[in-house]
């Protein structure tokens, strides 16, 4: 036997102590007993005279295989080499823990039966009327997916070890034990399998902190469309209401600590913070718990991945995500590094980490170099539209706002159009015929959304930079949404960003057929007319007819009144009928209708 078995500080201890914490590890017990009341009495006894805590972890087949020594209050649980239970299943190991005095199960003790799935965990003690018990369990929750934990109330060891009928004690007790834990792991398994039916996804929990201001709201129903574009099952939102996030651990080590707990309870396997972590935070968390841990922004770059399909586009999100990640990628500070030089400096060479970012330094350099290539090819289509003077008109706007859909309705195009967030990633050029043998290049653009991720902005500039050199924009917003004015405002910071702020505009209003009659005149009577008086058109992407009087006034301003200068006015009625017919060549849509004066 070695000390090995023997987990926490024995430096202190005598030779016969060592020797009788050994031999609490060779011992056995009754496979359907939690605990034999000969090895409760021994593991008691030695408590007491250490003073100190003893645990011990006793699998199914009732071998001690681990002997656990902490302090006079508590115990600290070594961690298992194995993955924790997945699919409901139990840990197969629980703990039996011997206290100095008579007290309940105290949180740290319950976050453990939790966090390591544990078969059960009893507290043993002396009591008024000898060995006494408590003990917990986790069971499965009323909410499929979620276990919740079950204590009994304090029983006699000798109603624990006997099956007595006139022994007195609690109903229900876990005897014979491995009856019970039987029962009780299938219960955890099928009540485990109905939450994977009903979810769709990987289960996460979503951590938001927010000082309570106006737009609180909006971002934790942003978030959770996130969430849901990433196939991510979002089980519980967790918000917690401060100006800025813990330097430390995000939400305060308290907080956190509940939350993983929760999280382990309903078989949540990521966790997405907002705002954005630090690299800290970020360590700090994961240190704590063995679950994914994300932010916003990864999971923004992580939807990004998933859309992009087209060569440039894969490029770009892989150089956003290695621009992200670098600063991330700490170690434990300079003295740690051998490429310093000096006293100190020299070793056998580089660290796994300095080869991971002198990789990634060496990656993102290349991809520069890549994109840079694609940056020149997009300035000589742009000089060639120019010289051709075909007139280009940027669809722009949050993210599902409906743009997409409305660059299909208008081109009878079949661009993918879904109702989830970054559905469109790469950008996409359609023709679109006018009267009188016109043509305009019709753009559409990836979704803007607040607070977006400046690596991103940075990767994707090379195709951004179409906004800011377009003719004219048609600013898409989402009518149906309640957040509607802070997304258009996120827009146009965007936009003033990319040097588009002074592009002329249209603003489309989509989705009216959400509306109801009334909140839809209320919005066409609201004044100011939307950004800088821009011109407003209230449109159903979906209803190719809605959008006439929007084809008219796109027309008006690129021909009737000139592509340099906004028109004084613009047509709010259509004068004629629009015919889309369908063209054998997708990316061209003719447009037949009267001449507009």
């Amino acid at each position: 036997m070695t000390s090995r078995q023997i987990f926490g500080d024995t430096a202190n201890l005598k030779a016969s102590h060592v020797r009788a914490l050994q031999r609490l590890a060779e011992r056995s017990v009754p496979a359907d007993r939690v605990v034999s009341a000969a090895l409760a009495r021994d593991l008691v006894e030695l408590a007491a005279e250490l003073n100190r805590r003893i645990g011990l972890f006793i699998d199914r087949r009732g071998r001690v295989t681990r002997v656990i020594l902490g302090d006079a209050h508590s115990i600290q649980v070594p961690e298992f080499a194995r993955v924790r239970g997945v699919d409901g299943r139990l840990r197969g190991v629980r703990l039996v823990v011997a206290h100095l005095v008579p007290e309940a199960l105290d949180r740290e003790e319950l976050a453990d039966l939790t966090k390591l799935r544990l078969d059960l965990l009893a507290a043993i003690h002396h009591g008024p009327s000898g060995l006494q018990a408590d003990l917990a369990c986790l069971r499965p929750a009323a909410k499929d997916g979620a276990f919740v934990t079950r204590t009994w109330p304090r029983a006699t060891l000798s109603a624990l070890v006997r099956d007595d009928e006139d022994v007195d004690g609690p109903a229900d007790l876990p005897v014979p034990f491995d009856a019970f834990i039987r029962e009780l792991e299938g219960e955890l398994v099928a009540a485990t399998a109905r939450a994977r039916e009903q979810v769709q996804g990987t289960r996460a929990m979503a951590l938001i902190v927010h000082d309570g201001g106006p737009d609180a709201a909006a971002r934790k129903a942003e978030l959770g469309e996130l969430c849901r574009t990433a196939q991510l099952a979002v089980v519980e939102l967790v918000e917690q209401r401060r100006g800025h996030p813990d330097p430390r651990t995000f939400f305060g080590q308290g907080k956190l600590r509940q939350v993983l707990i929760r999280a382990l309870e309903q078989d949540v396997e990521v966790l997405v913070c907002d705002p954005e972590l630090t690299a800290s935070q970020a360590r700090n968390i994961s240190e704590q718990t063995d679950l994914k841990v994300i932010d916003r922004t990864m999971l923004i770059l992580d939807i990004f991945a998933k859309h992009a399909k087209s060569a440039d586009g894969k490029l770009q999100v892989e150089l956003a995500q290695l621009r992200y990640n670098l600063p991330k990628m700490v170690g434990k500070g300079t003295m740690m590094s051998r490429l310093a030089g000096g006293i100190g400096g020299t070793g056998p060479g580089e660290t796994k980490l300095e080869i991971d970012r002198r990789r990634a330094k060496e990656r993102i350099n290349d991809l520069d170099h890549r994109l840079g290539a694609l940056r020149k090819r997009r300035e000589q289509q742009r000089a060639e539209r120019r010289r051709t003077q075909v007139p280009v008109t940027a669809i722009v706007g949050y993210t599902n706002a409906g743009k997409s859909t409305l660059l299909n309705s208008v081109t009878n195009s079949t661009v993918d159009a879904e109702d989830k967030l970054f559905a469109t990633l790469d950008p996409t050029v359609r023709r679109l015929r006018f009267p009188r043998e016109r043509e305009i290049v019709l753009l559409d653009t990836v979704g803007f959304i607040r607070n977006l991720p400046p690596a991103l902005v940075q990767a994707f500039s090379a195709t951004l930079e179409e906004v800011a050199d377009a003719d004219l924009l048609l600013h898409v917003v989402d009518a149906a949404d309640p957040d509607r004015e802070q997304q258009v405002a996120s827009v146009e910071q965007i936009l003033h960003g990319l040097g588009a702020g002074r592009v002329p505009r249209l603003m489309v209003f989509n989705k009216v057929d959400a509306l109801d009659p009334a909140e839809l005149e209320r919005q066409r009577n609201e004044p100011g007319g939307g950004v800088d008086a821009a011109p407003r058109f209230f449109v159903s992407a979906q209803d190719r007819r809605t959008t006439r009087a929007l084809m008219m006034a796109i027309e008006d301003h690129l021909w009737a009144r000139g592509r340099v200068d906004r028109p004084a006015r613009l047509l709010d009625a259509c004068a004629g009928e629009f015919e889309f017919d369908h063209d054998d060549d997708e990316s061209a849509a003719p447009i037949e209708a009267p001449d507009v004066a």
